[in-house]
């Protein structure tokens, strides 16, 4: 048996593509697969991987720091194939495979050039030197281990530019997660959905206005919140003008829900929401995993006008695409599906029926297996 061990810094470890996608799927097709993450067990087996946590660092700083813990706990793992998730990883990872000439993989969940100008916490005048050095010294150091597996085409592109080997591996909904929750549904409660991490560049502000414009025209309905926020400042800004609106009853926000349990709460909503706001990073061909669970579930989407939006939605004929920061816009197609049952219902339907022909876990998840095949049995015949 292979073993497989499987690090991130950043990520939980029951992360919907770290551990309920590729780990699960690789332990299901034979691995022998460790994940090392921050985790408040010490160790334990789940869904056949067996997980190992790491002390959670005290703040950012330490994070950086922990790094170098990470990389010794994976060579002492001694695996064949070593698969880590964070940028901030990369450099101790080229350094894990020049020591043990083992198979290593870099799971790039984003474009990070692009994600220099999203974080609010960073001066101004220092995001264009971020860019510019994060878009050089990530496919540099990439270059040398054994394949970059990316989430979106414009990604791919670029890491291939720079002549590392790649693989494309979308964020896809798992069918069999939704197809329980969707064939058992009820009468859905009169809530709208948003799913993932919150931030402004993510419309937590937009979507004050939202239900401040909904408040008027649909009283009785709320909008539910699945994620954390992203910073926690903008978190505290963010509940502060909830509460100068008087929208708590309207605006009910979660931070963590398991995974197993997010199908019951899109299958229990109306419609999902994704009002997102133009910068560099969403103005790029970006596949959302919330949009295919929501299609996955059964649910019309009003989203914002960005390319990839436009042309998924557009696509799947599933709901409406709108100005980013247009609260009255937003509202106005929300409002439009709210009156119109047999329109929320047939979108719906085209939604779910678009992701099990097309965009599912189940298609894409080949590409990981035959890549992994691939490097294994090269490695193994030299």
């Amino acid at each position: 048996m292979i073993k497989v061990c499987i690090y991130t810094t950043v990520h939980r470890p029951d992360d919907v593509r770290v551990f309920h996608r590729e780990a699960k799927s690789l332990a299901m097709h034979g691995y022998e697969v460790v994940l090392l993450a921050h985790a408040d067990v010490t160790e334990e087996m789940r869904d056949g991987v067996l997980l190992k946590a790491i002390p959670r660092p005290k703040n950012r700083f330490f994070r950086l720091l922990s790094v170098f813990r990470f990389a010794w706990r994976a060579w002492r793992e001694n695996a064949e194939v070593y698969h880590f998730h964070d940028i901030e990883l990369l450099p101790v990872s080229v350094l894990l495979k020049w020591v043990t000439k083992k198979i290593v993989l870099y799971d790039c969940h984003e474009n990070y050039p692009q994600t220099a100008y999203e974080r609010v916490w960073y001066p101004e005048w220092l995001k264009p030197l971020l860019f510019r050095l994060i878009s050089r010294l990530e496919p540099a150091l990439a270059r040398r281990l054994d394949a970059v597996i990316c989430v979106v085409a414009d990604q791919q592109e670029r890491f291939d530019s720079h002549g590392c080997r790649t693989i494309l591996l979308r964020n896809l909904p798992e069918l069999e997660n939704f197809d329980h929750a969707y064939a058992n549904r009820k009468t859905p409660e009169p809530r709208l959905i948003y799913l993932g991490g919150l931030s402004r560049a993510r419309g937590a502000a937009v979507m004050i206005e939202i239900m401040a414009q909904l408040r008027n025209s649909h009283p009785n309905i709320s909008l539910l919140c699945l994620g954390p926020f992203n910073e926690p400042h903008v978190e505290k800004e963010i509940k502060v003008q909830v509460k100068e609106r008087g929208l708590q009853d309207q605006l009910i926000y979660e931070r963590f829900i398991p995974h197993e349990r997010v199908a019951d709460y899109l299958v229990h909503s109306l419609i999902g929401l994704i009002p997102w706001q133009a910068n560099q990073q969403m103005l790029k061909m970006v596949f959302p995993n919330k949009l295919f669970e929501y299609m996955a579930c059964g649910l019309p989407v009003v989203g914002s006008d960005l390319p990839s939006l436009r042309m998924l939605i557009n696509q799947a004929e599933c709901g409406f695409v709108v100005p980013p920061d247009d609260a009255k816009a937003h509202a106005a197609a929300i409002g439009r599906l709210l009156d119109d049952e047999k329109l929320r219902q047939e979108m719906g339907k085209r939604g779910r029926l678009f992701v099990q022909n097309n965009y599912n876990w189940q298609n894409e998840v080949s590409k990981l297996y035959g890549l992994y095949e691939e490097l294994t049995r090269a490695d193994s015949e030299v």
